[in-house]
């Protein structure tokens, strides 16, 4: 069989690389190419950690289709190989929820999953996509709302896909009137507390949490329930009935990209007769899933397991806080503590206390940091490391 190869396709920050991303698309499904995506956050430089996780040298297992590299916030981002088919797959498991079509506004980093989904969406319906985020790829509330309320007001029903963070800076710059005119908002990247999910929909926003990866090509369950033809499974679950989360979906990636043993060695653990074996913790509570964390999500301190995941949860439930980033730093006494960066004014102490009746002393923050605002990797997600 005669070896095949992507094309390398650079994406500067910016319109441009949305532009490139719909050409990616189109050039795969109607002529069967591959389309390796590398974003670049220094416009036309290459060199960064995306570009080095894809090397076009290297053969791929699928024949036509997208590389798309993951975010890279818990490690170094891989390059996963995703077919046309399973991209044609995961636009329509999408698209078929809804009874009628509608237009795509772009707010994440199209030359990740979340943004390239969005631009898919649109393409598979022959409906308008438009940018919404500014000239360096960043989002904005402001820029955001802006051209939001003029592409609503001329195409109508118009759907997005927005990251919990981005939820969470508009409703902190009173965006709320703007999100209802949204025909519907998918929310992924990281959970939103069950009380500012139900006060948004109470308020008339059509807000769909979603959860899925880059190796699933987006978000396949939504509000804890798999789409159409996808299985989950809870891998060896515990007594509480809690396990490593697998997913079975015709949208699923083929492989990760690569020769190396590391990449040989990841596949197998990952990829294994149609199912994607996640880094994710996971349950069903009444036949619906609940993602408990990820597998590095259990940091250990004074000998007591504890999921970072929870003690965010907890204090972004508390009053003044609007978002919250939690890890573990190293510490003589207890091996690793708790530290946190917190968007918001609220008592210190409160907080650790807060976070003591819930999950008990080991899970207390001991050190708190208040920040205007969280760093963002290039996707939307936050930047763990450059907080730690």
């Amino acid at each position: 069989m005669t070896p095949i190869f992507a094309n390398r396709v650079l994406l500067p920050p910016g319109r441009k690389a949305a532009d490139a991303v719909s050409g990616a698309i189109l050039k795969c499904i109607n002529e069967n190419t591959i389309s390796a995506l590398v974003p670049s956050a220094k416009g036309e430089s290459l060199g960064n950690k995306y570009e080095s996780a894809i090397d076009v040298t290297i053969p791929c297992q699928i024949e036509s289709g997208l590389i798309v590299c993951t975010s890279g916030s818990t490690g170094n981002p891989k390059a996963v190989e995703i077919s046309s088919q399973s991209l044609i797959s995961a636009t329509n498991l999408v698209n078929k929820r809804f009874t009628e079509t509608a237009s795509w506004l772009l707010a994440i980093n199209p030359a990740f999953i979340g943004g390239a989904m969005v631009i898919a969406r649109a393409i598979a319906q022959d409906q308008k996509w438009e940018y919404g985020l500014d000239d360096n790829a960043k989002f904005s509330p402001e820029i955001f709302a802006g051209i939001a309320q003029t592409f609503i007001a001329k195409q109508g029903r118009v759907r997005t896909s927005l990251v919990a963070a981005q939820l969470a800076a508009l409703v902190a710059q009173e965006k709320i009137d703007l999100l209802t005119k949204f025909d519907a908002i998918l929310v992924g990247g990281g959970q939103i507390s069950p009380d500012l999910f139900n006060d948004l929909k109470n308020q008339g926003v059509n807000l769909i949490r979603t959860y899925g990866m880059t190796e699933t090509c987006g978000g396949i369950v939504w509000d804890g329930k798999a789409l159409e033809n996808v299985q989950i499974r809870i891998e060896n679950p515990s007594h509480n009935g809690a396990g490593i989360i697998s997913i079975k979906s015709p949208s699923n990636a083929t492989c990760y990209h690569g020769d190396s043993q590391g990449v040989k060695n990841l596949n197998e653990k990952t990829f294994n007769q149609g199912w994607v074996i996640t880094q994710d913790i996971g349950s069903f509570e009444n036949a619906t899933l609940k993602v408990i964390g990820r597998t590095d999500d259990i940091v250990i301190s004074g000998g007591i397991n504890i999921s970072v995941h929870a003690v965010e949860n907890v204090l972004r439930d508390q009053i003044g806080i609007e978002d919250a980033v939690v890890f573990a730093i190293p510490d003589k006494t207890w091996g690793t503590i708790i530290a946190a960066v917190v968007v918001g004014n609220a008592d210190e102490m409160k907080l650790q206390d807060a976070v003591e009746r819930e999950l008990g002393s080991a899970a207390k923050p001991r050190i708190i940091k208040f920040a205007h605002e969280l760093p963002l990797l290039p996707n939307g997600k936050i930047d763990v490391d450059s907080l730690k």
